[in-house]
Order: C-alpha cells, then sequence, then structure tokens
C-alpha cells in the first residue's frame, strides 16, 4: 500500500515548472499551488529555490497598451511592447 499519496485536489490551482536553487544551482521539476514564492530543494534540502522562466504573481503591472511584460533597467520598469517607462503611464 502506498501511503505517501497527496491528492492534487488539495493544491489546486497549481503550477509545474523547472526550478532553481539559489544556494547550490540544482534543478528539477516542482510543482506548487499558484502564489508559491520559494520552494524546497531536492539537493540541499533549503527553502531557497525558485521557479525558472516567466511566473506572474497575484498583483501585476500593466501598461496603457495592455502589456504586462516590462524589461527593468537602472532607469526602471520599460514596457517591452510600446517601449513607455512606469512614470510615463
Amino acid at each position: 500500500m502506498i501511503d505517501n499519496v497527496v491528492s492534487i485536489n488539495l493544491y489546486k490551482p497549481h503550477m509545474c515548472s523547472t526550478a532553481l536553487c539559489l544556494q547550490c544551482d540544482n534543478r528539477w521539476v516542482a510543482c506548487a499551488p499558484v502564489g508559491t514564492t520559494e520552494l524546497q530543494c531536492s539537493e540541499c534540502d533549503t527553502w531557497k529555490g525558485v521557479f525558472e522562466g516567466m511566473t506572474a504573481p497575484d498583483t501585476v503591472w500593466e501598461c496603457i497598451c495592455s502589456n504586462q511584460h516590462f524589461f527593468i533597467s537602472e532607469t526602471g520598469a520599460m514596457c517591452a511592447l510600446c517601449g513607455l517607462y512606469q512614470e510615463d503611464f
């Protein structure tokens, strides 16, 4: 009998993606409830794992052109679609 099975319904909605440990550089595939900001590393057991790539938080910025993707630079956040800076909208 398998006793470590967890119902996925307890953790919906969830996301799965490649994760990276900021402590030991381990990479693995992780699944976690939406909104999770730190993951336990499968190699060193620290809680310094993060999802790689694009993930979306509960609150996002939206440019006046309706885009939600920005480049972050020394001068601020610039819309990746139209080029406006955050202070312009």
